[in-house]
């Protein structure tokens, strides 16, 4: 890989950025200087041996650089950058990102040793914000993610170093592969999901279901790669990815509600009629577009059809009991059925788990529940007075629809494990959600003592 050497500045210091890349093992490639600048830095060194490419000054401190740099940069066979700047001022480092992804480089290196992705340059170039600081001591290595303090949340990638902006919290457009995700001799169990597992409320990762999973495993490796608002689709996507790079004993999948909630959404949103497929309406198409289209090839997995033992399980469109408005409730056991496959295939044992919902948490009390539906689905157009009814009796029948499909997928995917867990608080007193959807300490406790036994290490082969 051919590193070329992004200055905003005056080069000082160039000798230890270069001594620094080639300790990554990377081959130092030509200078990138500000047009005003490269002149006179090439006649006071005219010995350094080292091609110059000046870009104007304007195009380095914002980061857009024009076509012409671009064709120059590329042109040369760049395919990194290392940035720095050593006239004693600091270096933009967002403004640098936009640079490397515009050039269209492979990896960007920081000055402070951070390695800023492919993936995560894409992210850059469509829009989406980088902070590049995060406080460390909120990355937590049992969980594999960072969760910040308070009611807030935001994607992360695995090494805790990504984060995006408000209006993106849903995609994690970046994925980073740190060292410490390469196969070893741990037991190693991935999981996938939505916001419940993510540990959205908590204010530290301590409280979080992955923590009580790994307190109960504490020889274990336990990684969550879960995205606040994450669908089946998505976690099928990215468990191919997973199953590539990181070669885990269990993958686990706790889910349900999301897919059901996006569905329901949507049919307020569109009135009777509408229909929905969420591998066209899906708030992971970031990372689709980056890794699912390949990942599938290397696999060999149907990515865009179903495996066979889906198209033999009767999952019609299940009808709203008011409107009649078409709800695929199947779409989420037939993913179920693609990362069950996708396991087996690998020799992993995958564990499908069913996630409680408020109306099943009776200590929570009915009229919580019907204040948390109407405040949740309050649009202008909902009719206040039904919309409780219309959610009571949809979410009754679509979990209906998957604790049937979840009895036929375990006759044919005997290696596999699948969880009914949608009733595990229904005995408990004490309050075991938050808001109706998200585990409370004690809720998330309980959850990861239910998947403690399916992913045991003894019963995973």
């Amino acid at each position: 890989m051919t590193t070329a050497f992004l200055c905003q500045g005056w080069p000082r210091g160039l000798a230890a950025v270069v001594r620094k890349v080639r300790a990554a093992r990377r081959e130092p490639g030509p200078l990138v200087l500000p047009t005003e600048l490269a002149g006179r830095w090439q006649e006071q060194n005219p010995a350094a041996g080292r091609a110059v490419l000046g870009v104007p000054w304007a195009e380095l401190d914002t980061g857009a650089l024009s076509a012409r740099s671009v064709r120059r940069i590329r042109a040369a066979g760049v395919t990194g950058f290392a940035a720095f700047r050593g006239d004693g001022t600091r270096l933009d480092r967002a403004a640098a990102v936009r640079a490397a992804a515009r050039a269209g480089a492979r990896e960007l290196l920081l000055p402070d040793g951070r390695r800023v992705g492919r993936g995560a340059l894409l992210a850059a170039l469509l829009g989406r914000t980088w902070p590049v600081t995060r406080p460390p001591e909120l990355f937590d290595p049992v969980t594999g993610r960072a969760l910040p303090r308070g009611g807030a949340f935001a994607g992360v990638d695995a090494l805790g170093t990504l984060d995006v902006g408000p209006l993106g919290f849903l995609r994690i457009p970046g994925m980073v592969e740190p060292a410490s995700l390469e196969p070893g001799a741990r037991h190693r169990v991935v999981l996938l999901g939505g916001s419940v597992l993510y540990g959205l409320g908590q204010p530290d990762n301590s409280r979080t279901i992955p923590a009580a999973l790994h307190r109960r495993m504490p020889d274990s490796e336990v990684l969550c790669f879960a995205a606040p608002g994450e669908w089946s689709r998505g976690e099928s996507a990215l468990l191919l990815y997973r199953l590539r790079h990181c070669r885990p004993d269990v993958a686990v999948s706790l889910s349900g509600w999301n897919d059901f909630n996006n569905l329901f959404a949507m049919r307020l949103v569109n009135g009777p009629g509408a229909e929905m497929l969420n591998w066209t309406f899906h708030d992971h198409q970031h990372f689709l577009r980056l890794h699912a289209p390949r990942e599938a090839r290397n696999v060999g997995l149907p990515f865009a059809r179903k495996p066979s033992v889906v198209r033999r399980l009767p999952l019609d469109s299940l009808a709203f009991p008011s409107s009649g408005a078409g709800l695929r409730a199947g779409v989420w056991l037939e993913n179920q059925a693609l990362m069950a496959t996708a396991c087996a295939r690998d020799g992993i044992r995958f564990v499908c788990a069913l996630q409680p919902h408020s109306l099943l948490h009776p200590a929570l009390g009915e009229e919580f529940t019907r204040a948390w539906v109407q405040r949740h689905y309050d649009h202008p157009f909902t009719d206040r007075a039904t919309v409780f009814d219309d959610y009571a009796q949809t979410i009754d029948a679509v979990y209906d629809t998957y604790r049937d499909g979840l009895k036929r997928l375990a006759k044919e995917f005997p290696g596999a494990v699948f969880l009914d867990l949608s009733t595990v608080f229904e005995k408990e007193t004490r309050p075991c959600m938050i808001d109706g959807v998200h585990p409370t300490a004690h809720g998330a406790a309980l959850l990861g003592d239910a998947l403690a036994d399916a992913v045991a290490p003894d019963r995973t082969r």
